[in-house]
């Protein structure tokens, strides 16, 4: 009688540390997918105008960015900057400018 009770608790509890497991893969492939379709939105709004919003923002803040010990570069700002970098989708202009400022040190570049 208690082997038989013993292997139920075991297999309920099997069964249940399963399903939970089973639970949570399912949440991070839904947040995978998440992640992914809002990636897909920002390079489109991101294409649009050869990622210019973005490097606005990030020129404005050279000087304080270059400075030894300075403020690093907002996680928004840098996300869409290295989106931009990582399809091609800057603008020549947009890129040079980096480039000439120094400001394309800061991202890792995948060639």
């Amino acid at each position: 009688m208690r082997k038989t009770l013993l292997l139920c608790i075991c297999v309920a509890a099997a069964g249940y540390f399963g399903w939970v497991q089973f639970r949570a893969y399912q949440q991070r492939q839904h947040a995978e997918e998440l992640a992914e379709i809002d990636r897909e939105r920002r390079v489109a709004l991101l294409a649009a105008d050869g990622c210019q919003a973005p490097l606005d923002l990030l020129f404005s803040m050279t000087d304080r960015l270059l400075k030894a010990g300075g403020m690093q570069v907002p996680v928004d700002i840098g996300r869409d900057i290295d989106l931009c970098l990582a399809r091609s989708i800057m603008s020549a202009s947009g890129r040079a400018e980096m480039e000439r400022t120094k400001l394309i040190r800061l991202f890792p570049i995948n060639d």
